[in-house]
């Protein structure tokens, strides 16, 4: 769970909030909306449309948190194992900041089929108002530049939101394609209605989550787009990605730069 890929001094110095459940809504049959509040937000920055959280939860058979505002991935190494937090990285789907409050989406995973999303799921499915949750971060990896027109964006449910979240902030001028993979229909969820974007979804109609090639065969039947102006976000499961950005990267020709796909989850098994 430890972060190890980013220098630690920049890391350590990435905020820890602490809050609360104080509602939760379920979105979608495998869709769960978890708000979270308190004043300990109102420290709480926006960075850009896709930020996201490390959401840290008590550790497994504890309802209490083990860490506060001072937390960060130094400590987190130092600390016993069993005191060690569990989690998982969401994206903000909604901030009011006029109420300190955050709305995650989360996925519930389907255990049984193979598709075990961890500790994160597990609380989703059984979170109610009052549980204790602390929030690392925020985060963004999407970065288009001041000359892209185009926005390309690929997501199973994982990435749902911050897809969303891409399109209803788009600035004037530009367009949003969002392909989108979910089980089917009844996992539509009410989609950005603004000029310029269009949704495009694709329903796995009972296949498991990860085991489709839905989204890279999208990318393949797209007619490459003006590389010089457009910009490809996502995220999914893992070989999905790396198979997308072969695609992007080869086919289309986009460079390096026009490229953010992020692996958000990985099939095992």
């Amino acid at each position: 769970m430890a972060e190890e890929s980013a220098d630690t001094t920049e890391l350590d110095a990435i905020p820890t909030f602490v809050a609360e459940v104080v509602a939760v809504q379920q979105n979608a049959p495998r869709m769960k909306r978890i708000t979270v509040g308190g004043d300990d937000l109102a420290r709480f920055v926006p960075k850009g449309p896709d930020q996201f959280l490390y959401l840290l939860l008590p550790p497994p058979g504890r309802e209490e948190l083990t860490v506060g505002t001072d937390f960060n991935w130094t400590a987190y190494r130092e600390m016993p194992e069993e005191e060690r937090p569990v989690g998982a990285y969401y994206t903000v789907r909604h901030h009011r900041p006029e109420r300190n409050e955050i709305d995650l989406d989360m996925v519930l995973h389907d255990v049984p089929s193979g598709v075990d999303g961890g500790h994160a799921a597990r609380w989703a499915m059984r979170a109610k108002p009052g549980d204790p949750v602390a929030l690392w971060g925020p985060r963004i990896a999407y970065e288009p530049s001041d000359s892209v027109t185009d926005i390309v964006v690929f997501a199973d449910e994982t990435g749902l939101p911050a897809a969303f979240c891409v399109a209803e902030t788009l600035p004037e001028g530009r367009r949003a394609r969002l392909v989108i993979e979910v089980d089917g229909p009844a996992d539509h969820l009410p989609a950005p209605q603004r000029d310029g974007v269009q949704v495009i979804w694709l329903h796995r109609n009972g296949a498991v989550p990860g085991t489709t090639s839905l989204l890279e065969q999208a990318a393949r039947d797209m007619a490459p787009p003006d590389p010089a102006t457009t910009y490809v976000y996502g995220g999914a499961e893992s070989r999905a990605m790396t198979s997308i950005r072969r695609i992007v990267r080869r086919d289309w020709n986009l460079p390096k730069e026009s490229v953010s796909l992020v692996p958000y989850w990985r099939r095992t098994g």
